[in-house]
């Protein structure tokens, strides 16, 4: 760290600790949509299908082989890349995930940012990242998956890193799909002696199976309810519109919200809109979710499935 930032460190902790109020999260990019799809379903992805499903619920991977890239742009202050690969190997399915984000922080009375603050940046370079590899299996009609992670958060020069647990379950009932997962079990990070808590979460999501309306448009709908380490109810929906006027053309609306953090007026928007457009295999998702200012998040994917 360099000698003009560590003392702005060691004043914001010696002379405002009693700011901090409840018990800082990290690492930070664990806060964030694992894909661009996901985020436009408002991250309603825990019974997902796809690539991006590895960053949501470890059983999930074996359903659709698949590779995703995604980049979001949060202001122009913080970006955001995830890249994720599942696919099946013998009786089991493998994946594996990395999330990275590169953002400015603010100096303050906690180090730790949170996700609201990422368009206004601030003047410590710090980057977020977490590397998943996981593994899923059925038995008996249930599909069970695990996930270990290596998460590291880098702030103004110091670091810490640590290792992180996912586990969940899934299945069907009827046609539609259920899926349980509790993520990011594991000791917490510390910097510059300020501890943060890992983003624990229990979630509960539901997909439903693709409706048809009429001849060309299909509709599809998720849900999910997450509890978060501090206790927080935090639920998503989403919905996706699909046009296939011909076989492998594909066109696709899509708009979701769920709880953001801020209370009554969070910087965040609770709304997200996007669409994809499919060729075969080929996808190219696009989302988008306003926040307070003149700033807003801009997310770009690719899916080869």
């Amino acid at each position: 760290m360099s000698l003009t930032i560590r003392p702005l460190f060691a004043v914001a902790l010696l002379t405002t600790p009693a700011l901090a109020q409840h018990r800082p999260i990290a690492p930070l990019v664990l806060l964030l949509p694992g894909g661009s799809r996901a985020a436009g379903l408002g991250n309603a992805f825990t019974a997902g299908r796809g690539a991006e499903v590895i960053f949501y619920n470890p059983a999930q991977i074996g359903i659709l082989r698949g590779t995703t890239i995604s980049l979001a742009r949060f202001g122009s202050a913080a970006t955001l890349g995830t890249l994720s690969t599942v696919g099946p190997l013998g009786k089991v399915a493998i994946g594996a995930g990395v999330q990275f984000l590169n953002y400015e922080s603010l100096v303050g009375p906690e180090l730790f940012s949170r996700p609201g603050i990422l368009p206004a940046g601030g003047p410590l370079q710090s980057s977020s990242l977490a590397a998943t590899v996981a593994a899923s299996t059925r038995i008996k009609g249930v599909r069970f998956g695990v996930a270990g992670k290596y998460v590291q958060e880098y702030l103004g020069g110091l670091r810490d890193d640590g290792l992180a647990l996912d586990i969940g379950v899934a299945r069907e009932f009827g046609r539609a799909t259920f899926g349980l997962a509790i993520q990011n079990i594991g000791d917490g990070l510390e910097i510059l002696g300020q501890s943060a808590s890992l983003p624990t979460r229990i979630s509960l999501g539901v997909i439903s199976p693709s409706i048809r309306l009429g001849s060309y448009f299909d509709v599809t709908v998720a849900a999910v309810v997450a509890r978060e380490r501090d206790g927080r109810i935090a639920p998503g929906a989403g919905v996706e519109l699909l046009y296939q006027p011909v076989d492998g053309w594909s066109f696709v609306g899509r708009a979701g919200a769920r709880r953001v953090e801020g209370g009554t007026k969070p910087l965040e928007s609770p709304v997200t809109l996007g669409g994809s457009f499919g060729l075969d295999r080929f996808w190219l998702d696009y989302t988008f979710q306003p926040s307070r200012g003149s700033s807003a998040t801009h997310r770009i994917g690719i899916r080869i499935q």
